[in-house]
């Protein structure tokens, strides 16, 4: 499809605000392994104290390594979710009621959210097709229509929608590893609807915009039920849209495509624990693969680019941990998952390798135009 999907992740993020009550995630079993009872709520597992951040794009790691029991004096009862003191009917040994399952309820939700935005922002104002049509786009060649641009924000789009599903599901009462693979499933149905809903509004079925998205939200599974979801993560960002120093060049307004960036991030707070070392300061860096496309569509061909580089930034994620944003409040949570998978402007430096003209450039933080 020829219009980018990166302007629905606000309005996600605005979702999970009114979908995500406070509170912390449920832990549970590890493991991709699919069970046959899935898809219907199940009680969450054991409590217990775990090691790592509890944020909007952090659920809790699983595993015996990951976790240490809460010791309990079996004579000191536990508070129920209204504050009070709950005993079993058995010798009034403590129990804690579990949180209710509300996976249906999330994935509704937030099924209804995409496909409505879809709508308002892409078929409400096309025409409807009585026939099924089909687009072929290519994957991220020199000739394609957006460098590869549109594919690069499709992965990131499904991974980060991927992480918000499956953050605010565990923190609705689904067991980790449902969470798991209900949201990579909600970002594989949510993604090729979307392509469908394309086939019959003039934009075309997309099948590798479809494979794409999915690759995202899988990815970003695999990675959390990893265990490295403090490490490895993918960003969004904007970063201006410059123009070329020659004029004659422009044939048009610029697109949304060349102010956008793609990342692939190493973040240093959770690689260096892993590597038995203390990140002190280093904890505020991350490392980072950049993506992104210059001037597709509105200069001419001589003039496009196709950037392929690497930076340093700032990891506004851990700042705002260190200043104290609570993650286990509902607006801590989202505020928290904001600079965890969103690029602030101007906040990494690095150099790109222009792939259509075969040169180096920098550094910059991924704004210049440069011939």
């Amino acid at each position: 499809m020829t219009l980018s999907r990166s302007s629905i992740l606000p309005s996600a993020l605005l979702a999970l605000a009114l979908l995500l009550p406070s509170g912390p995630v449920s832990g549970a079993g590890a493991g991709f392994h699919l069970p046959p009872d899935l898809l219907a709520p199940r009680e969450p597992g054991s409590a217990s104290f775990r090691l790592g951040e509890q944020d909007l794009g952090s659920p809790a790691v699983d595993g015996a390594a990951d976790a240490f029991e809460a010791g309990v004096d079996a004579a000191s009862p536990r508070l129920g979710s209204s504050g009070s003191a709950e005993t079993s009917g058995e010798g009034g040994a403590p129990t804690v009621a579990p949180k209710k399952d509300r996976r249906w309820l999330v994935m509704g939700g937030f099924g209804v959210a995409f496909l409505g935005l879809e709508y308002a922002a892409f078929w409400s104002s096309a025409n409807v097709n009585e026939e099924f049509q089909f687009r072929e786009e290519g994957w991220f060649g020199r000739y394609t229509y957006a460098g590869g641009a549109d594919k690069a924000s499709h992965i990131v789009g499904g991974y980060i929608t991927g992480r918000i599903v499956d953050a605010a599901l565990q923190r609705t009462g689904t067991p980790a590893r449902d969470a798991r693979i209900l949201s990579a499933a909600f970002v594989t149905v949510i993604g090729t609807l979307v392509e469908v809903g394309d086939a019959y509004h003039g934009y075309g079925f997309s099948w590798e915009d479809a494979v794409v998205t999915a690759g995202g939200g899988i990815v970003g599974s695999v990675i959390s039920g990893l265990g490295w979801d403090d490490t490895v993560t993918m960003r969004f960002g904007m970063v201006g849209k410059d123009l070329p120093d020659d004029p004659s060049v422009i044939l048009a307004d610029p697109n949304h495509y060349s102010g956008e960036v793609y990342t692939l991030d190493l973040r240093f707070a959770g690689l260096f624990p892993r590597l038995k070392a203390d990140p002190k300061l280093a904890r505020f860096l991350l490392f980072s693969v950049t993506y992104g496309s210059k001037g597709y569509q509105w200069v001419e061909e001589s003039a496009r680019q196709r950037l392929l580089g690497f930076e340093l930034g700032l990891d506004f994620h851990q700042v705002a941990l260190a200043l104290g944003v609570p993650p286990d409040k509902w607006w801590g949570a989202i505020v928290l998952g904001f600079f965890k998978y969103f690029r602030l402007p101007f906040t990494g430096i690095g150099f790109q390798y222009e792939l259509n003209s075969n040169r180096w450039k920098g550094p910059n933080s991924f704004y210049r135009f440069d011939f």
